[in-house]
């Protein structure tokens, strides 16, 4: 998430049970975020375990898909569970795009993502006169539809030895499905450090070699994240040392000039000249493909105006989808993540060094990211290292997408419904409580 903090500091596999707060301490920001995360984590997966992978409760539509008459589908009201993550749909839903393809595949894509005050000002509170304070995390869902037709497809079926694919196959086969159209298990790794420059072979324990470690002068949490995804030779990245947070409500747009709220004037949240920039809004938030990045011409203060060197493209216009501006920190468009004649090492800036790692049939994927906390003591980036001090390969830090099935189409046949349901604890035990 793309949000002002500090570093993320979750990690499952510690096996914390909670954060306890000591008296007269420091509170800082990631310790209140890992609480509820280890909370979260555990409600989760214990949900899991009891509904499996994806379920409803018995005789609750929710995400029930239906032909709506016109060649779309309805999506049932109610609630479905996914991975354990509760996903609730308020009011009966339409998925309006035509169904072009004979037959296809109807499933839950579900996910994480950060609301700030931009997207929902009563986050803010008006006694503080402008700033804005904490977050939010929303659980957020998209009914998608998979085309069963084609050559891949027909690999697939081979692959798996079926002449056809039904709900009950579907189910048997779901993670090789997931793996193979839309999270694959390996998209790529990542390894940062702060390298001592090329050529320095002193032996003097106390010689510190010019630009060696960590050399900013604040304490940031970079983010690396792909742009354009695919193979290590089509793939692409950005980067930000606010972990992508530097953020400019649009107020309007008129073809490459964006009037804006709150531009900076000579501090490290502001906008320059030769910036690169996304413009984002609801709708762009919730695709997988990126919005294309755009360089900052011009900047005048005094109207909030920034000119771009072309104007978004179907992106930003619309106010209630609440657009805006972020700042990305590379001098360039996105970088290629294998460079010329198979580059992979990059120097992102003040001695950090990212290197991609894409073994074997890699495929990087768009929006995973990496989150490189640099701390100016002891100069140095926190990442993990091996015995012998090296920084070790490590997956994306996310986007953890989670999937379900909701219903398949197939060969002229009705729509067949893929959901599963699960009965109250207390009916499958056959208990129940006395009065």
């Amino acid at each position: 998430m793309k949000g002002d903090f500090t570093r993320d500091t979750f990690d499952k596999d510690k096996q914390f049970s909670r954060v306890l707060m000591q008296q007269g301490r420091v509170q800082l920001d990631a310790d209140w975020n890992e609480q509820a995360s280890i909370l979260l984590h555990y409600l989760r997966t214990l949900a899991a375990h009891l509904i499996g992978p994806h379920g409803g409760p018995d005789g609750d539509p929710g995400f029930l898909i239906d032909p709506d008459g016109n060649g779309g589908l309805t999506i049932g009201q109610g609630c479905y569970y996914v991975d354990g993550i509760l996903c609730e749909n308020r009011e009966v839903a339409t998925y309006a795009d035509p169904m072009e393809a004979e037959d296809y595949l109807v499933y839950l894509d579900v996910w994480e993502r950060l609301v700030t005050c931009i997207q929902d000002d009563e986050i803010r509170e008006k006694a503080l006169d402008g700033p804005d304070t904490a977050a939010r995390a929303r659980v957020t869902w998209r009914v998608r539809v998979q085309d069963l037709t084609g050559e891949a497809v027909d690999a697939l079926k081979e692959e798996l030895g079926i002449q056809a694919f039904s709900c009950d196959i579907v189910q048997e086969y779901w993670k090789r499905m997931v793996s193979l159209w839309w999270q694959p298990e390996d998209r790529g790794k990542l390894k940062a450090s702060t390298p001592s420059p090329a050529g320095d072979d002193s032996d003097d324990p106390c010689a510190i070699p010019p630009g060696s470690g960590y050399r900013g002068l604040e304490n940031q949490l970079y983010r690396v994240e792909i742009h354009d995804g695919g193979a290590a030779d089509e793939a692409t990245f950005k980067w930000s040392r606010e972990n992508g947070s530097i953020t400019y409500p649009i107020l309007s747009i008129a073809d490459s000039d964006l009037f804006v709220q709150g531009l900076g004037a000579g501090d490290r949240f502001s906008l320059r000249e030769g910036d690169w920039v996304e413009v984002v809004d609801d709708d762009s938030d919730l695709e997988v493909s990126p919005e294309p990045l755009l360089k900052v011409l011009g900047i005048d203060h005094d109207e909030g105006k920034v000119t771009l060197n072309a104007a978004p493209e179907g992106v930003g216009g619309d106010q209630d989808k609440h657009p805006f501006l972020r700042r990305w920190d590379q001098r360039s468009d996105a970088l290629n993540v294998e460079g010329e004649d198979g580059k992979t090492v990059w120097d992102l800036e003040y001695g950090i060094q990212i290197e991609f790692c894409a073994p074997g049939d890699s495929t990087f994927r768009s929006g995973d990211y990496w989150l490189i906390p640099a701390r100016t003591i002891p100069g140095d980036v926190e990442w993990p290292e091996t015995l012998d001090g090296e920084a070790l390969e490590v997956g994306p830090h996310g986007v953890e997408h989670h999937y379900a099935p909701l219903a398949l189409k197939i060969e002229g046949n009705d729509l067949e419904s893929c959901r599963r349901s699960f009965e109250p604890l207390p009916i499958l035990t056959d208990y129940h409580l006395q009065p």
